[in-house]
């Protein structure tokens, strides 16, 4: 019985976090629901296109740039994913996530790998949000090769996309990318 608690509050705490990503609006927890607070969505920032509003569990909450953006050490990547479209096969060139979000940036404790606590939901300008773990993302641990794309198919971007390599489907990946929301899913 405890480990269905514990596994609905989990859920719970995702659902609240996917929906708000830390908003300050706070309603009750849907009957049948573990209690605790359901996060109420919020708008994404604005900001001016090419950058990207770093908030949250974070030392410094800042503005990236699109200058500082192509500044950093770029990559490419090829992905194949299933979306509502069928099967896309794109080229996506970009920094990686880790780069953009260096772990020494996460507000971090002295706690073992405390790094693996954190968890970083990406929004869209139109307010899609999918949240991806940092230990997945962290080259010590998951080393996916997250990606913040600037251009698709050698054609830049208006606004960066969070790509996520090896998904099967396109879900995580988050185009016009505004905010990366750095939270503390554990611990």
């Amino acid at each position: 019985m405890m480990r269905m608690r514990s596994g609905l509050a989990w859920m719970t705490l995702v659902a609240g976090l996917l929906a708000g990503c830390g908003t300050s609006a706070v309603a009750e927890s849907p009957p049948g629901a573990a209690p605790g607070p359901v996060v109420a969505p919020s708008a994404a920032p604005d900001v001016p296109a090419g950058a990207i509003a770093v908030t949250g569990a974070v030392r410094t909450p800042r503005t990236v740039t699109a200058d500082q953006i192509a500044a950093l050490p770029q990559r490419t990547v090829s992905v194949q994913f299933a979306s509502g479209k069928g099967t896309e096969q794109h080229a996506e060139a970009g920094v990686l996530l880790t780069d953009l979000l260096p772990v020494d940036s996460l507000a971090t404790t002295s706690a073992k790998n405390d790094q693996l606590s954190f968890a970083v939901v990406a929004v869209g300008s139109d307010g899609y949000r999918a949240l991806v773990s940092y230990g997945e993302a962290a080259p010590d641990f998951g080393n996916r090769g997250l990606l913040v794309s600037t251009s698709e198919d050698g054609a830049p971007l208006a606004r960066p996309r969070l790509v996520v390599p090896g998904d099967g489907k396109g879900g995580r990946y988050v185009s016009d990318l505004v905010r990366l929301e750095v939270i503390r899913a554990a611990g």
